[in-house]
């Protein structure tokens, strides 16, 4: 089956087609997606990891730029079994997301669905908070080291990016759909995360505390904020400890991502790098 092309089916070739332009008002509008729980990625890595996950794919627009490969043959080949497919030319795959026509594969998606309380009922011990990170794309890559790093779940707060953007998706090169990755309002996220148990370390350029100097094994949340203006005062105020990345070269800041990265391994590191390989 991988060295055949998949069967050809009628192709849209407007993207005035009903169907592409709902894919394409989800690719532009957070709202839309947050009101349709559904989502728009592109790519043959983002169809595998989503064919080998339990991702639902309410639809596949695909077009011969996928068919050109053995690889995009065979995700064509699983994609028809597991989703209506609708074939398009390359053009309305980039009328959708810039970029898709290359790959040949746009899938619609359902959004996560874990809420606050289920997330807190299977008592996570690692979480990761992120407030007021604006580009996607370190979003996404937070996502992505979060899930290889040992996190239970990321928590987007107020002022992040959409965590379900295609940008965003891309960039965490699907761990997205392995990570439970919620959206909140820090004013009912935090106060459920102390009932439930979790410590709040926050980072801060002038925190007192280095990370390697705080105890990272107990149930926590690990809350760091945009590289300009860091985190609130009042997350700052409800921190446990306020926790400061040493660094070499007269440097001021990290990148958030950066940031988060080395907290989640200090935090690995103590728990004896539990689960990985």
């Amino acid at each position: 089956m991988k060295g055949r092309p998949v069967p050809e089916a009628p192709t849209i070739s407007s993207p005035g087609n009903a169907a592409v332009r709902r894919a394409r008002r989800l690719e532009s509008d957070r709202s839309e997606r947050e009101r349709s729980g559904l989502y728009v990625v592109w790519g043959l890595h983002l169809a595998q990891e989503a064919l080998s996950t339990s991702a639902t794919i309410e639809r596949a627009f695909v077009s011969d730029s996928a068919n050109r490969s053995v690889e995009g043959r065979s995700v064509l080949a699983l994609l028809t079994r597991s989703a209506p497919v609708l074939r398009t030319s390359d053009q309305v795959l980039e009328s959708i997301a810039a970029g898709a026509g290359d790959q040949g594969v746009v899938l619609v998606v359902q959004r996560p669905s874990t809420d606050l309380d289920t997330l807190l009922a299977a008592r996570p011990t690692l979480l990761l908070l992120a407030h007021g990170v604006q580009d996607p794309g370190n979003l996404g890559s937070m996502i992505r080291t979060a899930l290889t790093l040992g996190a239970d779940a990321l928590i987007a707060l107020e002022g992040c990016a959409d965590p379900c953007s295609s940008r965003s998706a891309r960039a965490a090169m699907g761990a997205l759909f392995r990570l439970p990755v919620l959206t909140g309002d820090s004013a009912r996220v935090l106060p459920a995360l102390r009932a439930a148990g979790l410590a709040l370390i926050a980072a801060d350029v002038g925190g007192t505390d280095r990370p390697d100097a705080l105890d990272l094994r107990r149930p926590l949340a690990l809350a760091v904020g945009s590289e300009a203006r860091g985190l609130p005062a009042a997350i700052l105020a409800d921190a446990a400890a306020q926790v400061r990345i040493p660094m070499a070269g007269g440097s001021a800041s990290l990148n958030v991502h950066a940031a988060a990265a080395a907290l989640l391994y200090e935090a690995m590191r103590q728990r004896g790098f539990s689960g990985a390989r």
